[in-house]
């Protein structure tokens, strides 16, 4: 099964930029959210973010929260995950998205090891700070299961230097402030014009040449995707705009056919 970091550092090597597509586990029903994930596969997507649902999902916005309830009603637990996370790394490198409450209540080991059995090879954690990701990153060592942490504008440089250190994987650079979904946050004016991810980016890739960036947080456009690949990421991650399909019913081809827009 392809690991996703791998993978990403393959493509930025090669100068490939890379889509991921989150999508919240147990939101609808097992069938279709595989076929879904074929066809994006299909489109061209990199790779798969899994969403495990928790009660209290502070990163979330509306979209993404009402998928962890509609999730959490139909009685989704962990095994569950386990489940749809191996046969979805059959066809897609996949990490799973979660907090870090279900993590602890399961084992950190115990975690990772299931995760690994199940083919997944990174977890992320938006609410654990990169002081607590030691025991998590000494776990990769034995199950290859990347602990992804996250930057975002607000990161000053002498925190993002020891977030880029640390990380496995790739470096999630959340866009801006607030939460997932569109229109749900703004980016300070210290980054210069709107939106202009790029120094972070550069600051970035300067103390790790061979570490992956991706930008999540917002991204539902082509122009969104063009972007930030000219603020020089590695890729862009998207969540909502496929939830939003996904839990409305839209058929895999349609949302393929969505993604694949985002792709050119």
């Amino acid at each position: 099964m392809p690991h996703l970091g791998e993978t990403l550092a393959a493509r930025r090597r090669s100068k490939q930029s890379s889509l991921l597509v989150y999508m919240m586990a147990g939101s609808v029903p097992e069938e279709r959210f595989l076929s879904t994930v074929d066809a994006l596969k299909t489109a061209g997507v990199t790779g798969l973010e899994l969403g495990f649902p928790f009660s209290d999902p502070m990163a979330e916005g509306p979209v993404i929260q009402q998928a962890a309830t509609d999730a959490l009603r139909q009685g989704f637990h962990w095994p569950d995950l386990l489940r749809l996370l191996s046969a979805c790394s059959q066809r897609l490198p996949c990490a799973v998205m979660t907090y870090l409450n279900p993590v602890l209540q399961r084992g950190e080991a115990r975690a990772f090891e299931e995760m690994h059995g199940a083919g997944g090879s990174a977890l992320i954690l938006p609410d654990l700070p990169v002081e607590a990701a030691g025991p998590f990153r000494a776990l990769r060592r034995k199950e290859k299961v990347d602990t992804v942490l996250l930057a975002s504008p607000a990161t000053t440089p002498d925190r993002l230097s020891l977030l880029v250190r640390r990380t496995e994987g790739f470096l999630y650079l959340v866009s801006r402030y607030g939460t997932t979904g569109a229109g749900e946050g703004t980016t300070p004016s210290t980054q210069g014009k709107e939106g202009d991810l790029g120094p972070l980016i550069a600051r970035a890739h300067e103390l790790r040449p061979d570490l992956p960036v991706l930008v999540g947080f917002g991204v539902r456009s082509r122009e969104d995707v063009e972007r930030h690949r000219t603020s020089g990421a590695d890729g862009v991650i998207v969540g909502s705009a496929v939830q939003t399909r996904l839990s409305a019913g839209r058929s895999p081809e349609e949302i393929g056919a969505f993604v694949a827009s985002l792709l050119g």
